[in-house]
């Protein structure tokens, strides 16, 4: 090779080199502003909330929430059916699958669910989709004769109930020993799968008119009530269900003298308990703050509760919402299940954010607070 050439060419690499080193360096200096950015806390004082109608909020929530995050959920139970087949099929002429990369693709499809389902409305509603694929507590003993009978297709799994699939069946089996390929317990949780996606398949949120006259103000004005009483719901649903009642329940073993209780919290097993809470408050918070820099606007983003109040000319009352939430993001935030006593702030923080949602912000929209989805659990 020419010198000269074998020089340019060595030039020529350490310049390319040099480029690419920059080009990274402004990569990640473009991360860590945009991760400023995200962290930095939403300025509200420069911003001017324009009137929103009640319809307007319920859809921005129906579409740029629940419809996202629905889709979001699809995608991962279409992760879920191709993992759970892979290692199900599994046999001694195939490369076997690891069973952990199952379980991390179920945690995943598990904490999209979470997000969605935190606040339950309009189709989910409707369909009684929670009771449907996430029945708790999980009947084992039904469970066991739905898979003696090998059901396979829409219509065997439709007449199967709830209690005995679903997402608590799919995670009970992936906490067996004697869950591998080829079994009957495998199979029926390539089923469960499949009729989880179907489920959700069906979920569709639809943009309702705009237009509010007549007897349709009636109509508009319940659509408030009933997602404030939802998101009630939700508040209560996350204090209560997943983390006062395993307490509850523990307490209560224990006192009657069962050896080796421990507190089964949700995903104990796999423990991402901590992380389905923060999945589920993720759902709430989304429609109660405002979470940008900028005004949300009706039909690109969500409309969340404090932004409706600000429209309305409630500052205060959406100040005070602020404070509320913000604390119960704390708490999460320093929450440790291998603390009690942070777990008992967490709990006291969604509980004062219930009883305010509860007088003060169904007071301000004069609007009453009745019953939710989560009643009588």
């Amino acid at each position: 090779m020419n010198p000269r050439h074998g020089g340019e060419l060595k030039n020529g690499m350490v310049y390319a080199a040099v480029w690419v080193m920059l080009a990274c360096v402004l990569l990640f200096l473009l991360n860590i502003a945009n991760a400023t950015a995200a962290a930095k806390p939403v300025d509200r004082s420069n911003m001017l909330f324009p009137y929103y109608s009640v319809a307007e909020v319920l859809n921005s929530v129906a579409i740029h929430h629940h419809g996202k995050r629905a889709a979001a959920l699809r995608g991962q139970l279409e992760q879920l059916s191709i993992a759970t087949a892979q290692y199900c099929k599994t046999t001694a002429q195939t490369q076997p699958v690891n069973k952990q990369a199952l379980e991390a693709q179920y945690a995943k499809t598990y904490m999209a669910w979470l997000q969605l389902s935190a606040v339950v409305m309009g189709p989910m509603l409707k369909n009684n989709t929670v009771r449907q694929i996430d029945f708790r507590p999980l009947r084992v003993n039904l469970l066991e004769r739905a898979i003696d009978k090998r059901p396979q297709g829409v219509q065997a799994m439709a007449l199967v109930g709830s209690p005995a699939k679903g997402f608590p069946a799919l995670e009970y089996l992936l906490t067996q020993t004697d869950f591998k390929a080829g079994t009957p317990h495998c199979n029926y949780a390539q089923e469960v799968v499949l009729d989880i996606a179907r489920t959700v398949a069906d979920l569709k949120w639809k943009a309702k008119s705009n237009q509010v006259t007549g007897d349709t103000a009636q109509t508009t004005g319940e659509g408030m009530q009933l997602y404030l009483n939802q998101l009630v719901g939700a508040i209560h649903n996350l204090a209560w269900e997943s983390i006062e009642k395993p307490l509850l329940q523990n307490k209560d073993q224990a006192s009657a003298g069962v050896a080796g209780v421990q507190t089964k919290w949700l995903l104990s097993e796999f423990n991402l308990t901590e992380k389905a809470w923060a999945a589920q408050w993720q759902g709430i918070e989304n429609v109660l703050l405002v979470s940008g820099q900028t005004v949300p606007q009706a039909d690109a983003q969500v409309v969340p509760l404090e932004a409706y109040l600000r429209g309305l000319g409630k500052t205060e009352l959406a100040d005070a919402l602020v404070k509320h939430v913000s604390a119960v993001t704390a708490a999460l935030q320093a929450c440790n299940m291998s603390n009690q006593a942070s777990v008992d702030r967490f709990v006291r923080a969604l509980k004062v954010l219930k009883g305010f949602m509860e007088s003060e912000v169904a007071k301000g929209l004069t609007v009453a607070i009745q019953f939710s989805s989560s009643d009588g659990d």
